[in-house]
């Protein structure tokens, strides 16, 4: 019975590997502890003994995750989904042997729930994980689960975990140019790791320091660079790093891992910056393959095609002008390299990591040493994605630059701007309010300014005087119509409103009149407002109307209401 276990087929032959990659078998799952091994350490442990028997009650479990992966990937699915699910049922696994929970057909359920909750305390309380990285996990493994079990209800409905919504922060000013001169300072510095990694440099260099544009150098660990060391050597560590330097100059191939890492460096600085020109996402990039591209020019540089179809083929990326010579220079460093390679970003990768997605471990380390932030591809491409769209103020356009659809830009990359929308409010009130809209706002015939438009309020009193722009008592009710924040404008309204209390004084009502209700009456209440808002609203304003009011109570009036006021008063001359 156990030969029959061991026998059986758990390796999945459609996912690709590396040549010198441990290829993912599930074999391992059947024995307790196996699940905590390295992949590559496995069979020698079942061989010798050392995880002790196979677990009878887990065969048919591991064969109907095996069998459910295998049928995914057979009906074309992704790989590196298949490759995510399996880590993560691996870690589920060696969860489950940590923490004595039963994996079996029937008992499976309610463990993988516990599993769940652990995550969920891991992100929620303990903090050690993000929260979508513990949805992330328990979704791989619930999707398993649920061909397995053949659930209708997704199993992870059955836990507290739940898929953290997208909330998209605004960022201030200041953080959004901060923002921008973070990425300018990752560009600058992956401009010197292109610049600093010649061919000959490659070569015939030991000690492999790049010059920085804003001064100062890096150094990049080959096997043959001597570290900067505060201390005094020990006759060991000198005599050790004088063999790993005569290692390095002796071994004139790519096969040398200290060369490995200089060469990784550059390729993945230029990807990094063909990311940053193309917006092309890194798994597009990354699989792009070397062929003689021919340039057509285009608006603000060119598009790239194959030379063979040049003339009708499909336009492969499309680069800024000033990018090309650039590229080709990279071109040409990577064909001397590479003369076999058909990969246009051959990163030189060995063991487990060969048929993984690619990792920038080298130039994180070179961002802390250069005091620079990390921009990862995401990122890069999200931040060039922006700019199209603030510049260009198109969400159309800007989408057909970046290579998807107008509403994956806006419920994905976008980011809400606050320099943007100040921009557009304040676009949107110079062209609406009209005090704004016009560079010389129209003279109202009350005090104040106005657009010419009458437009009666809503709150405007029946008896009141409708907007005409003749009468100024009109204004007063008037949606256009708008105060001015001067001491002659708050003389104007205290004239005004003195005028009307002399017009409502020599008023006399017939006998026969049922509504005994002046027009000028709410001229006077309107204006007094005005008044009592100006002297509540600061020092300097209550001095505007006290000083006003003392005026009038010397006779003295605003030349816009002073012929008016003597006539009514009878003293004009």
């Amino acid at each position: 019975m156990h030969d029959d276990l061991r026998s059986a087929p758990l390796t999945f032959p459609s996912l690709p590997v590396g040549p010198r990659e441990t290829p993912p078998d599930l074999t391992r799952l059947l024995y307790k502890g196996g699940a905590q091994m390295r992949a590559d350490k496995v069979q020698h442990a079942i061989q010798e003994g050392l995880l002790g028997t196979l677990q009878i009650d887990r065969q048919a479990l591991v064969l109907a995750l095996h069998e459910a992966i295998d049928g995914k990937l057979a009906g074309g699915g992704s790989p590196i989904t298949a490759r995510n699910q399996i880590d993560e049922t691996v870690t589920f696994f060696a969860w489950a042997d940590r923490a004595a929970a039963p994996l079996t057909m029937s008992d499976v359920a309610a463990s993988y729930v516990k599993w769940a909750d652990h995550l969920f305390h891991r992100s929620n309380v303990a903090r050690e994980i993000s929260e979508r990285t513990a949805y992330t996990s328990a979704l791989r493994v619930g999707e398993v689960l649920d061909i397995v079990l053949g659930r209708q209800k997704p199993l992870l409905h059955l836990t507290r975990l739940t898929r953290p919504r997208l909330r998209k922060a605004p960022l201030g000013v200041e953080a959004e140019k901060q923002n921008l001169a973070d990425t300018f300072a990752f560009g600058r510095l992956l401009q010197d790791v292109c610049d600093g990694l010649p061919l000959k440099v490659v070569w015939e260099v030991l000690d492999v320091r790049i010059n920085r544009q804003t001064g100062g150098s890096l150094t990049l660990w080959t096997g043959g660079s001597v570290p900067t060391r505060q201390v005094e050597w020990a006759a060991w560590e000198v005599r050790q790093a004088l063999a790993r330097r005569q290692d390095y100059a002796a071994n004139r191939s790519l096969e040398h891992r200290g060369r490995k890492a200089v060469v990784n460096t550059r390729i993945l600085a230029e990807l990094l910056m063909f990311i940053g020109q193309t917006g092309m996402n890194l798994t597009q990039a990354y699989k792009l393959k070397l062929r003689h591209f021919s340039y057509s020019s285009d608006i603000d540089g060119y598009k790239v095609r194959d030379y063979k179809h040049r003339r009708d083929g499909e336009v492969l990326f499309e680069i800024f002008s000033e990018y090309r010579s650039h590229f080709e220079r990279y071109l040409e460093w990577r064909r001397a390299l590479f003369p076999d390679s058909v990969d246009l970003f051959p990163v030189i990768r060995e063991g487990s990591h060969e048929s993984r997605p690619t990792r920038f471990d080298l130039m994180i380390g070179l961002c802390k040493q250069a005091d620079v932030p990390w921009i990862p591809p995401s990122m890069l491409r999200g931040t060039r994605v922006n700019w199209l769209l603030r510049r260009s103020g198109d969400p159309d356009l800007t989408a057909d630059m970046a290579q998807h659809h107008k509403k994956v830009l806006i419920e994905v990359y976008e980011q809400p701007s606050l320099q943007r929308t100040i921009g557009e409010v304040t676009r949107f009130w110079q062209a609406s309010d009209p005090t704004l809209a016009r560079v010389e706002p129209s003279r109202s015939v009350a005090p104040g300014s106005c657009d010419g438009v009458p437009v009666a309020t809503s709150t405007k009193p029946a008896a009141a005087p409708s907007p005409d722009c003749a009468r100024p008592s009109g204004c007063l009710w008037c949606e256009h119509h708008r105060d001015i924040d001067t001491q002659d404008y708050v003389w104007s309204l205290a004239c005004f409103r003195h005028l009307k209390v002399l017009e409502l004084g020599r008023h006399c009502f017939p006998a026969t009149a049922a509504n005994r209700e002046h027009p000028a009456q709410h001229a006077i209440d309107k204006l007094s407002e005005k008044l009592t808002w100006f002297k509540g609203s600061n020092a300097l304003r209550r001095g505007w109307v006290d000083e006003a009011l003392a005026r009038i109570e010397e006779g003295s009036y605003h030349s816009e209401w002073k012929h008016l006021i003597l006539a009514v008063e009878g003293t004009a001359q």
